[in-house]
């Protein structure tokens, strides 16, 4: 597979700004059917102002619509079509009738575009497929699920339990709705006042039951005047049980949490169930052709594919285990191998690797790369712990910059540096001088330390370089060290890379970016330095800093364990 098949095949990805299309349609459909709904609350009708099973249960595919884009896009858009058909059936309001309608033909579209694309992915995969070697079987490996398959079938068991608790709640409370119903009767009363924050208006009950309040918070949906008369049902027995007549209380979004959470337990399910199917399909698969590839990890949790003829970038190919290469000898080891990609070659398709070690089955659907991605082969061969290996020696004939140089915040950030250390612990103590602040001072004390030491780092870091030594002051500690204690310099892109005697790496980006210049310097004095005198090396001592950090930190905690335990 070349590079233009690559760049074809990932072209070929489904775009992901027409899932923001989708979801502007969507919103304004929702915006549409709220404000087109204008029928009022009536006694004639219940389910205007008061419970709709129907719409309770057919919302749950309006939401799914919208959230399962980017998850499960062909059930998105199944859950589009659900509500647009339920939404013509039940819903009066003819501007909610098409706006929905206009949606589900949207997303409808949507997913004729996404199988095209799907289709074209095929077509370049088989196109650059070619015949398998003939290797001898070897044996599969075991499904062994990672920490997020195994979260996917705790969190499925998690959302059948909710669902059946709100199914449960709902018929609880629809019970003692009954029982109230029972022995309800019907009332007038005066509206004393405006909404408060809460929604509620206060009313005077007019012709009260002996021993009921004279006056009760009721919440309407049609929001009445001061003044208005309006008519009650209430329980004598419980005062709590005050409605709107024509308002009856609405318990069925239990219901739609049940089967929301149903719905979304269900979908995690069946992507555990498919890992097995797929495997088990790839497996007894016969295969004959493959697309070409090769394979590399470079620290990813997942396997990286690459087209043998190409540099750029194909997909993602996830594993049962985390594949680290943190050591350079892991690193070699983990270099491109060679193999086939067999099965459905498309962006979201289950496929296979084939090679000379046999057959490694997928934990997930492929995921296309990027259209930019691009891996430098030669990273293979690198340490990364060794900056020899990723930087370069100072070019010959680079012009030097003179020296001192010095690598600092510009003033407004040390400004902002110090105003932000001060705030820290002045604010800081403030909100802990509280003796009813309890454990959440531990997160006051964390955000508060941050603070704190973002601050000082904008302050005081520096690096001064001049022709005898470096002076490296941090928020911790202040460090000097001579030339002569430079073992090599190097430099990496605009940064100065200065190794000394013990291993340590410099990095210094200087402000006016000319970092092989100062590498010149640097390396220019470390020639002129005579050989260091015994115990003139590397001096190290803590900086003024870290006492203003631990008088801050021992005044936070302080404050907060004082006040705590009082």
């Amino acid at each position: 597979m070349t590079d233009e098949r690559v760049r074809d095949w990932v072209a070929a990805t489904p775009p992901g700004r027409l899932r923001w299309v989708l979801v502007a349609a969507w919103v304004a459909a929702f915006a549409t059917s709220v404000l087109g709904d204008t029928e009022p609350c009536t006694t004639a009708d219940l389910t205007v102002c008061g419970p709709d099973l129907t719409f309770s249960v057919s919302i749950v595919a309006c939401f799914a619509s919208v959230v399962l884009l980017w998850w499960r896009p062909f059930v998105a858009v199944a859950c589009a079509v659900v509500f647009a058909v339920a939404d013509l059936l039940w819903d009066s309001v003819w501007q909610a009738n098409v706006a929905w309608s206009v949606v589900a033909v949207l997303f409808a579209a949507y997913a004729v575009h996404l199988r095209a694309r799907l289709s074209r992915q095929r077509a370049i995969a088989r196109s650059a497929s070619v015949s398998l070697p003939p290797w001898p079987s070897a044996p599969r490996r075991p499904l062994h699920l990672d920490g997020p398959h195994r979260l996917m079938a705790a969190g499925a068991v998690g959302l059948v339990l909710v669902a059946g608790g709100a199914f449960y709640a709902y018929e609880r409370a629809v019970a003692l709705d009954d029982v109230h119903a029972s022995r309800a009767q019907v009332v007038e009363a005066t509206v004393l006042s405006e909404e408060d924050e809460d929604g509620n208006q206060r009313v005077r009950i007019d012709g009260r039951p002996e021993g009921f309040p004279a006056e009760a918070d009721v919440l309407f949906i049609e929001v009445p005047d001061v003044g208005d008369t309006v008519a009650l049902r209430i329980d004598p027995r419980d005062s709590s049980w005050t409605h709107p007549v024509a308002e009856p209380p609405d318990r069925t979004w239990w219901v739609t949490v049940s089967l929301g959470a149903l719905l979304v337990a269900g979908l995690l399910a069946e992507r555990l169930t498919a890992v097995r199917v797929r495997r088990r399909l790839l497996e007894e698969s016969h295969h004959t052709t493959g697309v070409p590839v090769r394979v590399f990890t470079d620290g990813l949790d997942f396997l990286g594919l690459l087209a043998t003829d190409s540099t750029r970038g194909l997909a993602e190919f996830p594993v049962d285990e985390v594949l680290r290469t943190d050591t350079p000898q892991a690193r070699r080891v983990a270099a491109p191998t060679e193999g086939f990609l067999v099965g459905d070659v498309r962006d979201g398709g289950w496929a296979a690797l084939v090679g000379p070690g046999g057959m490694r089955l997928p934990l997930g659907p492929l995921a296309a790369l990027p259209a930019d991605a691009e891996v430098d082969m030669d990273t293979f061969e690198r340490d990364p712990e060794d900056p020899r290996d990723w930087s370069e020696p100072v070019p010959m004939g680079t012009i030097p910059v003179p020296l001192p140089v010095v690598v600092e915040a510009p003033p407004w950030l040390r400004a902002a540096g110090l105003g932000a250390t001060l705030a820290a612990i002045c604010f800081g103590t403030w909100l802990l001088w509280d003796d009813e602040v309890g454990l959440s001072g531990a997160g006051i004390v964390f955000a508060a330390g941050s603070a704190l030491h973002w601050g000082l780092d904008q302050a005081v870091h520096r690096v001064r370089v001049t022709a005898s030594e470096f002076t490296m002051t941090s928020v911790f500690r202040a460090t000097q060290s001579p030339m002569s204690a430079v073992r090599e310099v190097r430099v990496d892109d605009d940064t100065a890379m200065v190794i000394f005697d013990d291993e340590s790496v410099l990095e210094v980006s200087p402000p006016g970016g000319d970092g092989r210049g100062l590498a010149a310097a640097i390396e220019r004095a470390v020639e002129s330095m005579p050989r260091p005198l015994e115990g003139s090396g590397t001096q190290d001592r803590l900086s003024w800093s870290a006492f203003v950090f631990a008088v801050g930190a021992v005044t936070l905690v302080a404050t907060w364990l004082t006040h705590w335990l009082a």
